[in-house]
């Protein structure tokens, strides 16, 4: 119990000093970021999950042939989980001379439960968020269907003996997804209407559907009841389904945000660990009298580890409520700018910060301070800090270790970590070895004319080797993570660039006949637009793989039994896509290699059990058609492209009648050009896919937003590292520095010793480092977050820059007592 109050005292005492100031500040950073990461990636995550749930309209729902119980109800009510029911069927619309093949989907209330519905009065009418459903007797028409009928809001419709008015247009449903092109025209209905249509017989082709809506592990509860329930024929869909570019972003988001956050713990740990080995040494004299009091050494040891707590706890809350204010102030600037909501956070993530730092705080200071109880008696009155400078490297081993245990509390990104960790001990490595070579030529260096001032500041590296080499180590270290990090976070945010640049494709156009190709060419011409490449595209169903009938039961993939029992959109082209790229066997690009093949999309394989060399066989307006698989395909589903499972060598499909599709990039100003479009081409089909890009630039943003504010942490934890170097040998320099101006050395001569000290060790860490972080971020950015890695050469004078100017000038400032102070002063102490 004597440790205890022990422990309060001595921490109010070195309160004021430097090392404990400088503990608290890196600690604060530390666990400022981790806990502003772990808020904000919770809140996004929930925000994410939201609109992951507009896939499917719900966080999860079952579609079956039957109309389900009322026993799944009555379990979603006793799980207090939000429920709709929705239906569809397909059938043919008569207007005048118009006939067309419909998808009718008739909803309820609350529908949809997830995302929100998108309408508009008119064709390519600017999109409106609203909760309602169409009324009774009344519906809505996506814009394909509006087309091909040749409709508008205020006409009339006939759906089977029912008579309905079209209230509005359909721009964006949210359980639609992107497959466009996959599914007929929509007519949404109100589903009270279904009885009247009359359409809803025996044996009819329906859909039902059940969505619900609610906390996550109610959702899993149910789901878990639900897999023992369902009828057959019937199918669980969740939000963990779906796949989307938001989750995908979301990801890479996390990734970095937890790289960010882990890299300012472990700059915050350097200087921790530099200002706990100032601080053990300031100590030695206190624990030598304590000894020669009667202390034990575990009486020590418990009195410095339970400071160490107290810091822990006082700073954890501190840097917890920081990152509070820091979230909201985020989030708060995220809904301003980009008009949305995040949902609320919870308080967890400030106990996980609060226990982050404290396994941090004791692994990079313990080290350090558990070798006081190795203080003998007798340090009363020798003064000897040899012991301590014989075991720094238990600082390091302490340091991975903290790291090691941080791992689990994080994104489960241990490839990220591990990257980390293995890159910094081989650069270590390096800068210890580098400055061990450097000390060995010292000698030769001093030989030379180079100014007394500057000789000696070299001649210092040498003489305090041990500190030199902690310096070039931290200093390295320091400059490897924070240039690592800009690394990745330019290559995040170029890709995230790349995905949604200004000039998306906004707009799709399908049904192109081919003797409208040329009108089509001459009117993006003649409106200076950029022609798109427009590909053929011919309907055909898979019927056989080396000669082996295909059949959907014989899978037992809901997607494989979805894929084998439906029609693909084949294509024929000579290039390929920009968002395609060859994984296996070779594309067609040379004339010897055009004979009939086809190239399959990486994922479908794997679905469907094709591999390369499989003959496929399609059949195609009654006719097969058979080709052997030379290659397979990774796709970029997300570009906004159109893009094919399922591509023919040109030859191959030719002969066989098609229609033609097309995306394109449409600014605003030239909007009014649809109408001319649909006006002069009457049969083909466009379609906005405007609104999708909007909830995914909202998002998009929202995570830049979090990726940039976080990354300031991390610069504020290398200043911190800065300064914990400096400051390492601060009484040093101020004690020879006035022996120097004793003995009549002018302040300029101790200015170039200073300067000279300081660049030749931030030249060392920064070149090292920038060499690391250019080959650390390859491996992150390649395999880790799977992104294009790009080469930025002047890393290597940026490092070199910031090593050797930055630290000399940070440097001069942080040691400006040394220069300042009066020797008279300086040696009465």
């Amino acid at each position: 119990m004597k440790s205890l109050p022990l422990s309060l005292i001595t921490l109010k005492r070195d309160w004021h000093s430097g090392e404990i100031k400088l503990i608290a500040v890196a600690l604060i950073i530390a666990i400022s970021a981790v806990t502003t990461v772990n808020f904000f990636v919770d809140r996004l995550q929930q925000a994410i999950e939201i609109e992951s749930g507009s896939a499917i309209g719900s966080d999860l729902l079952i579609e079956s042939r039957t109309s389900l119980s009322s026993e799944f109800t009555e379990k979603a009510k006793q799980l207090e989980l939000q429920t709709a029911n929705t239906l569809s069927f397909r059938t043919m619309m008569f207007v005048d001379d118009n006939l067309q093949l419909a998808e009718v989907k008739a909803v309820e209330k609350p529908y949809p439960l997830r995302g929100q519905l998108m309408i508009g009065d008119s064709l390519f009418d600017q999109a409106v968020k609203t909760k309602i459903i169409p009324s009774s007797g009344t519906a809505w028409l996506d814009p394909q269907l509006a087309q091909a009928l040749n409709m508008e809001v205020g006409d009339t419709i006939e759906l089977g003996e029912l008579t309905l008015k079209i209230e509005k247009i359909l721009l964006l449903e949210p359980d639609r997804g992107n497959q466009v092109f996959n599914i007929a025209p929509r007519l949404m209905i109100n589903l009270a209407d279904t009885k009247g249509t009359g359409l809803l017989l025996p044996g009819s082709q329906i859909f039902y559907r059940l969505l619900f809506a609610g906390a996550h592990q109610d959702i899993l509860s149910y789901k878990k009841w639900a897999k023992d329930h369902l009828p057959e024929k019937s199918k669980m869909i969740s939000v963990d389904d779906r796949r989307s570019k938001l989750r995908s972003a979301l990801d890479r988001a996390r990734q970095f945000l937890t790289l960010a956050a882990l890299t300012s713990v472990f700059l915050a740990g350097i200087g921790i660990a530099i200002a706990a080995r100032q601080y053990a040494l300031r100590h030695q004299s206190n624990s030598a009298i304590m000894r020669a009091l009667g202390a034990s050494q575990g009486l020590i040891i418990r009195i410095y580890t339970l400071v160490m707590v107290w810091l822990g706890l006082i700073t954890g809350f501190t840097g917890g409520g920081i990152a509070w204010v820091a979230q909201l102030v985020l989030s708060h600037y995220s809904s301003q700018m980009l008009g949305s909501e995040l949902p609320p956070a919870s308080l967890v993530p400030i106990f996980t910060g609060v226990l982050t730092g404290l396994i941090a705080l004791l692994g990079f200071a313990l080290p350090p301070l558990l070798q006081l109880k190795s203080v003998s008696p007798s340090q009363v009155l020798r003064h000897d800090e040899v012991a301590l400078r014989q075991n720094t490297y238990l600082s390091y081993l302490g340091a991975i270790v903290a790291i090691g245990a941080l791992v689990p509390w994080q994104s489960g990104q241990q490839a990220l970590i591990l990257y980390l960790l293995i890159g910094s001990f081989f650069i270590a490595s390096i800068l210890t070895i580098t400055l061990w070579l450097l000390i060995r030529g010292l000698r030769k260096f001093q030989a030379k004319k180079a100014g007394i001032g500057w000789s000696y500041g070299i001649a210092n590296i040498a003489r305090r080797a041990t500190s030199s080499t902690i310096q070039v180590v931290a200093l390295g270290l320091g400059i490897l993570v924070m240039l690592l990090l800009t690394i990745v976070r330019t290559d995040l945010l170029m890709s995230w660039q790349a995905e949604l640049a200004p000039d998306t494709p906004n707009y799709f156009m399908i049904n192109i006949q081919p003797d409208e190709l040329g009108k089509i060419d001459h009117i993006f011409d003649q409106h200076h637009l950029t022609k798109p490449q427009i590909y053929p595209n011919i309907q055909g169903r898979l019927i056989a793989i080396n000669d082996e009938p295909v059949r959907s039961e014989q899978y037992k993939n809901h997607r494989a039994q979805h894929l084998a029992a439906h029609e693909f959109h084949l294509t024929w082209t000579h290039y390929l896509q920009k968002d395609n790229k060859i994984i296996a066997g070779r594309w067609w690009s040379k004339p010897e290699e055009m004979f009939d093949q086809f190239s399959v999309e990486e994922e479908l394989a794997h679905t469907l059990h094709i591999h390369l060399g499989d003959e496929l066989t399609f059949q195609i307006n009654n006719q097969k058609v058979t080709a052997p698989v030379t290659s397979l395909r990774s796709v970029e589903w997300n570009s906004f492209n159109p893009n094919f499972f399922v591509i023919a060598s040109p030859g191959l499909l030719d002969s066989y009648p098609s229609t033609y599709m097309t995306s394109f990039y449409l600014p605003k100003d030239k909007k009014s050009l649809l109408t001319d479009f649909v006006k002069i081409f009457p049969s083909v089909t466009i379609l906005d896919v405007q609104a999708l890009m909007e909830q995914l630039r909202i998002i998009i943003k929202k995570i830049t937003l979090a990726v940039e504010f976080i990354f300031t942490f991390t610069v504020a934890a290398g200043f911190i590292v800065l300064f914990a170097t400096i400051q390492a040998t601060h009484r040093e320099r101020r004690y020879e520095s006035a022996v120097f101006k004793a003995l009549g050395a002018s302040r300029g001569t101790i200015l170039c010793a200073l300067m000279a000290e300081f660049m030749a060790l931030g030249a060392i860490a920064g070149a090292i480092a920038a060499l690391g972080a250019i080959v650390l971020g390859h491996f992150v950015s390649v395999h880790v977050l799977h992104m294009t890695y790009h080469f930025n050469g002047w890393l290597l004078i940026i490092g070199l820059l910031v090593g050797s100017i930055g630290v000399c000038i940070a440097g001069l400032i942080g040691t400006r007592s040394v220069i300042n102070t009066p020797p008279l002063e300086t040696l009465r102490l």
